[in-house]
């Protein structure tokens, strides 16, 4: 792939990720490519091909003879995929809490902070909030001796970052969340094996409850 064809699919494939982590395109909603093509300013190829792997990465559902949708998530995804996330990252603190590197846990307090006074200024930035949220969690991930649960957890990754894209756009639940994470950052630095483990479960079972709450049981 050429520099400008990769830079168009690209293009293409961080436009329509995001459109679908926003819900500014909704969950079954058809992605017609001559569309897309307008909309984003490139040809129908890198579209078709930027569908291909959104396909492979859980955001888009290819149907032969009907075209390209965004993928459903359902209450059975849910429960699934957090089940599957109670069980391995309370697991996996236990061993990363003292690997994780001091200039790492310096570098997420700082970007906590910043979205802690943002918050109470009224001024939330959800995106950041649900990227600095995967970022903690994968980190624990990353740092764990078994790399088999980083390798599990990554399998999932584009439909956990979608759940918390969902969590993360729930005004109401924006200072809990920002403070749990607050709480999980003061467990770690004081290398709290034990209390990083229990509060990481409990603040993953809590996201849950929220998304349950206010995307499937309205």
């Amino acid at each position: 792939m050429h520099d400008q064809e990769k830079a168009s699919w690209t293009k293409a494939y961080e436009w329509i990720r995001d459109a679908i982590e926003s819900r500014e395109i909704e969950m079954g909603a058809p992605l017609p490519e001559n569309q897309l093509a307008r909309e984003i300013g490139v040809s129908r190829t890198p579209i078709r091909e930027a569908l291909r792997s959104l396909e492979q990465d859980g955001y888009v559902k290819i149907i032969p003879q009907k075209g390209a949708f965004v993928s459903e998530i359902s209450l059975e995804d849910l429960k699934e995929i957090y089940d599957i996330r109670k069980l391995l990252e309370p697991f996996a603190a236990l061993s990363a809490v003292n690997r994780i590197p001091e200039e790492e846990i310096d570098e997420m307090e700082r970007g906590w902070k910043v979205l802690k006074k943002a918050a109470l200024a009224g001024e939330v930035d959800l995106t950041r909030v649900s990227d600095m949220d995967l970022l903690l969690h994968l980190t624990i991930t990353k740092y764990a001796t078994n790399k088999r649960i980083g390798a599990i957890i990554t399998t999932y990754h584009a439909q956990i970052k979608r759940f918390q894209k969902l969590s993360a756009q729930s005004l109401a639940n924006i200072h809990e969340t920002i403070g749990q994470h607050v709480e999980i950052l003061e467990k770690l630095r004081d290398r709290d094996a034990r209390g990083l483990s229990s509060l990481l479960y409990e603040h993953i079972a809590k996201s849950e409850s929220n998304i349950m709450k206010d995307y499937f049981l309205k």
